[in-house]
Parts: C-alpha cells; sequence; structure tokens
C-alpha cells in the first residue's frame, strides 16, 4: 500500500457501487488480482482505492456476446 492524492481515493464500497456491485467482494478480488491497488490515508485505517483505477477497469462483454464479436471459424 501506498499513498496517492487524496481527492481521487474512494473507499471500496463506493468503488463496488461504480462497478455496478451490491458487495464489495468482487473489488476485493479485483484487488486480490491485482487489477487494482490499494492505498492508506493518514490518520485512517480503511483501504482505499484510486478513483481513476475503478473508472479505467476494462468493460465487460454482454451476455451473450453479439454475433459480431462472435469470430466463426470453418474448418
Amino acid at each position: 500500500m501506498t499513498q496517492n492524492n487524496p481527492e481521487d481515493l474512494i473507499k471500496i464500497t463506493d468503488a463496488a457501487r461504480i462497478l455496478g456491485f451490491k458487495q464489495r467482494t468482487k473489488v476485493d478480488l479485483l484487488i486480490k488480482e491485482g487489477f487494482i491497488k490499494t492505498f492508506k490515508k493518514i490518520h485512517s485505517k480503511q483501504m482505499w482505492v484510486s478513483k481513476e483505477q475503478v473508472y479505467n477497469l476494462p468493460t465487460p462483454l454482454p451476455v451473450p456476446p453479439p454475433p459480431v464479436m462472435i469470430h466463426n471459424k470453418k474448418i
């Protein structure tokens, strides 16, 4: 954990809401897998994440993906 610009930092629960999750479990998994880094604020025991990192995560494909995104290979 390192320090970052305090104005850019948000709580993990806020990051979960931004990403459309009801709970923070998926964000904890993204942190564990290294997609999001955690930071500490002075005089705070909470873990914080960068709002910029959250917004820069790639967006998932819709389920099922549109036919244009599926490459049909003929053998």
